[in-house]
């Protein structure tokens, strides 16, 4: 078991470094609303990967992996989501140092957890790691209640990780220059977020 763990740890580890919808939006609430925001939208993310763990626990991804149709459908809700959250982004205008504190109020505790959360659970990025990755690493002889630890440091993982990069991006001089040149990061979040979009809308299983 403890070679389960490692093996899934690192699959992990490399999954969640790799960018994507989770980081850019990670990325995009820090700049945008400020740190905490960022840190609430990290929280999200790792929460969403319990809903993963849990339809994998109960045998759900199984089914998934044998019907293309239904994870297609998935990929197209995720899909549609990010593109959403690009729309959005795309809004974004130049700020000036005096607007700086009304930006930081642009989004509440609640939504940057929501965001994070509905951004990880339709993620197929997170989908397949769990399709794949753990249902072929972990034994199905590896007691339930194992198989559920492993999903908990795997949700406090995803946690910390985005948390650090909340913090990162959150440094005064990421701040300061993100005051007057934000709205390209912004545009440039979004237009990841279309391409990431697009993709899973175009590569059907």
């Amino acid at each position: 078991m403890l070679n389960e763990f490692i093996l899934l740890s690192i699959a992990h580890i490399i999954a969640v470094a790799s960018p994507g919808a989770d980081f850019a939006v990670v990325v995009k609430n820090t700049l945008r609303s400020g740190r905490s925001i960022g840190m609430l939208t990290a929280v999200g993310i790792g929460s969403g990967i319990s809903v993963h763990l849990i339809y994998t626990l109960l045998g759900i991804a199984l089914i998934l992996s044998q019907s293309p149709t239904l994870f297609n459908i998935i990929k197209i809700i995720g899909a549609a989501y990010l593109l959403w959250i690009a729309w959005q982004a795309f809004h974004s205008r130049a700020k000036k140092a005096a607007d700086h504190n009304e930006a930081q109020m642009e989004m509440t505790s609640w939504q940057a957890f929501r965001q994070g959360f509905l951004t990880n659970v339709f993620n197929p990025k997170v989908t397949v790691f769990f399709l794949v990755l753990f249902t072929n690493i972990v034994s199905p002889a590896t007691p339930l209640w194992t198989q559920a630890l492993y999903g908990i440091w795997l949700v406090l993982y995803t946690m910390l990780w985005f948390v650090l990069v909340a913090w990162i991006f959150s440094r005064k001089t990421v701040l300061v220059w993100y005051e007057t040149h934000g709205h390209y990061i912004d545009w440039g979040m979004g237009l990841f977020l279309t391409f990431i979009a697009l993709k899973l809308i175009l590569d059907f299983t």
